[in-house]
């Protein structure tokens, strides 16, 4: 296979007081442009939620309830009225109780059924599951039947089966199985250990810098402004070049 690279995007959407998520309960919006020899061969979307407590109220009303995609996550894999998530996830989230969810990875026809797709997920939780991500989730919705997929995705959808939605997601089930995954009974979604799915973790996550309404200095936790471009990136976070000079 040709060599894989992913181009990062991470947003911060959460509003926590901690302006460095490495060290803060978060919510991180993660978007990649997936290449394959050089080539743009489709787009991977997940989200990256860290709290000590991630089936708590206060989880619910801080992280995941800030957007309706997020909210759905939540509403499915737990049961609200104990305030608990489904089994077996609790057994997953002891002791590290960050959830990496995927949802989607979308690939253009001419590669496909290559074995890209399991590169692609390797990567991102190599990429993005941190020591604190305990559960790695992935929605098993097949693209061309999420809503106004058509509208929403392009290459991603064409040429992708068109049978029942759920015989579909049977199809996409049995083969996301085959990268070491479980079913998360009565839901969408496969679930796995991050070391089922690879045995080496980033270090120094976060794998870019991450936006977010501070897009803080990590050197002086001072605000950059990043139209102005006076910055420098870094593997660790951004920096004002006064800092680095």
């Amino acid at each position: 296979m040709s060599e894989l690279h992913i181009h990062w995007k991470i947003n911060r959407l959460d509003e926590g007081e901690e302006p460095d998520p490495r060290f803060a309960e978060c919510l991180l919006e993660i978007e990649g442009r997936i290449e394959c020899g050089g080539q743009t061969a489709g787009t991977v979307d997940a989200f990256y939620l860290f709290s000590e407590t991630p089936a708590s109220s206060t989880a619910f009303r801080e992280l995941w309830d800030y957007s309706s995609s997020t909210c759905a996550v939540y509403e499915e894999i737990t049961n609200q009225d104990l305030r608990k998530m489904h089994e077996p996830i609790p057994r997953f989230l002891d002791p590290a109780s960050g959830i990496l969810c995927v949802n989607f990875i979308g690939l253009s026809p001419p590669f496909r059924r290559k074995g890209l797709g399991g590169e692609v997920m390797r990567e991102l939780v190599r990429a993005m599951a941190d020591p604190r991500i305990g559960l790695v989730l992935l929605d098993a919705t097949p693209l061309q039947h999420t809503p106004h997929g058509y509208d929403h995705f392009d290459d991603e959808v064409r040429d992708l089966p068109w049978n029942s939605s759920e015989e579909d997601q049977e199809t996409l089930m049995r083969h996301f199985s085959g990268w070491g995954m479980q079913r998360l009974p009565g839901t969408r979604f496969m679930m796995a250990a991050p070391e089922a799915l690879r045995d080496v973790r980033n270090l120094q996550w976060p794998p870019c810098p991450i936006v977010d309404q501070w897009n803080t200095c990590w050197a002086c936790s001072g605000w950059i402004d990043l139209e102005k471009g006076e910055f420098v990136e870094s593997d660790d976070g951004l920096y004002h070049k006064d800092c680095v000079d």
